[in-house]
């Protein structure tokens, strides 16, 4: 099993997250699920660094249903997110709502609070405690 973490930067890579993955399983759990993901991929688009693309994205989805879609999957992410990454390895289909998967979901959550509380990571409280990696250090 292996656990992740990402608690950003506090300038593009805002968007708390704890997973936990297996061979065949990979569950997430976005801690601010009404908060809009964002990466480096789509601030800072200034272009300089290739990373124009996103800007077409937007533009695109001003017209096309596809792509807005694209564009309001990358944005908004549900509270918690099953793959069964053996038979979905590009993680498209969220199996969290599927019945079919309960036991799988129940059994992984339990996984990762335990892993967490032996941690001492209490989520979004944690994640608001720590400091403004923007902030100078104080002379």
């Amino acid at each position: 099993m292996v656990f992740l973490t990402h608690s950003g930067d506090g300038r593009m890579n805002r968007y708390p997250i704890r997973a936990v993955r297996t061979a065949r399983w990979k569950y997430i759990r976005n801690l601010d699920p009404q908060a809009i993901h964002t990466t480096h991929i789509d601030q800072g688009n200034e272009g300089t660094d290739g990373r124009a693309y996103f800007d077409s994205w937007l533009r695109k989805a001003e017209n096309d249903a596809s792509a807005a879609a694209v564009v309001a999957r990358y944005r908004t992410r549900p509270a918690e997110e099953l793959y069964d990454v053996a038979a979905d390895p590009w993680e498209l289909r969220n199996l969290a709502a599927d019945p079919k998967c309960a036991d799988q979901l129940k059994s992984l959550r339990t996984v990762l609070d335990e892993w967490m509380k032996e941690h001492g990571d209490r989520g979004l409280e944690t994640e608001h405690a720590l400091p403004d990696p923007s902030a100078k250090p104080k002379s």
